[in-house]
């Protein structure tokens, strides 16, 4: 191939949907292909020293931290640059992108969405659903963070499907004469109302795609309707300390004070109360 000038590339995509099933069985053979294709197949390119071969693997974060127990640090951190994030700015883009595309003569305006920096985002999502969660007068959250906040784990991380989601539980009752406030489309009501059907479609997703990980959250959910308080104290938590530092690590679970905070988008849906003022300290966390 290469004295023909030829180069080649593997792809290796679909990973998770291969390994779906094998991952809460404590079968190890998935983790042993795991480093195989991830390390040692790549490790034996690079090796070779021929320009004409390449591979690509895309693999989740949590499967790859899973399989490759010892130094996954240091191997996160040699491809810390090629990692695919989906991040707040992102979102919002999107967000305003979406509603141009419904109503252009309305949120259609002289800037380059792909570059035009947050605020200028924020600002054009104004007319979406307001500058904040009342009165833009108001000792309300901002609402383009609250919103981000409340979709996203404490890594900061979201997904373009969170997003969409969101926008179609929050315009549910668009038809219906619900205007407190004419200078935006999207009412406060409305966007509180549609963050726990996104943390149950979120739930269902964690269900499907990342079985491991949906085995430690049932066990929250499993709890008692009493016990379902935020915080947790470690005594009330039945985890291991591997798995809270894989919930940790997927930012579904935060440590503060020796107290433990979960994200809104899994709170809603594992079934937990705040106890008296414990919603701000989520807050705080999720937009430090």
């Amino acid at each position: 191939m290469e004295q023909r000038g030829k180069k080649a590339v593997f792809l290796i995509d679909g990973l998770e949907d291969l390994f779906m099933n094998p991952q809460p069985q404590n079968d190890e053979n998935w983790k042993i292909a795991i480093r195989a294709i991830c390390q040692n197949i790549v490790n034996e390119l690079r090796n070779l020293q021929k320009g004409n071969l390449g591979i690509v693997v895309f693999v989740r974060k949590d499967m790859a931290a899973d399989a490759i127990s010892v130094n996954f640090e240091q191997f996160k951190n040699q491809y810390a640059r090629y990692e695919l994030k989906w991040n707040p700015t992102e979102a919002l883009r999107l967000a305003l992108w979406i509603s141009i595309q419904v109503e252009p003569s309305i949120f259609e305006g002289n800037i380059d969405i792909s570059r035009a920096s947050r605020e200028v985002i924020e600002s054009n999502l104004e007319l979406l659903w307001g500058k904040k969660l009342g009165r833009n007068d108001s000792r309300e959250a901002n609402s383009a963070r609250w919103i981000i906040a409340a979709l996203s784990d404490f890594t900061k991380q979201l997904q373009a499907r969170d997003i969409v989601r969101f926008l179609k539980f929050a315009t549910d009752n668009w038809a219906e004469p619900n205007l407190y406030y004419t200078d935006r489309y999207i009412m406060p009501t409305d966007i509180r109302r549609a963050i726990p059907n996104c943390s149950r479609e979120k739930y269902k997703e964690i269900e499907s795609e990342m079985k491991s990980i949906y085995q430690i959250l049932k066990k929250f959910q499993n709890m008692e309707e009493s016990e379902k308080q935020l915080p947790l104290t470690l005594d009330k938590i039945n985890l291991t300390g591997e798995e809270i530092s894989r919930l940790e690590g997927q930012g579904y679970l935060i440590s503060s004070d020796k107290k433990y905070y979960m994200p809104e988008i899994i709170r809603f849906a594992l079934g937990f109360k705040y106890e008296k003022g414990a919603r701000p300290k989520v807050l705080s966390l999720l937009t430090s």
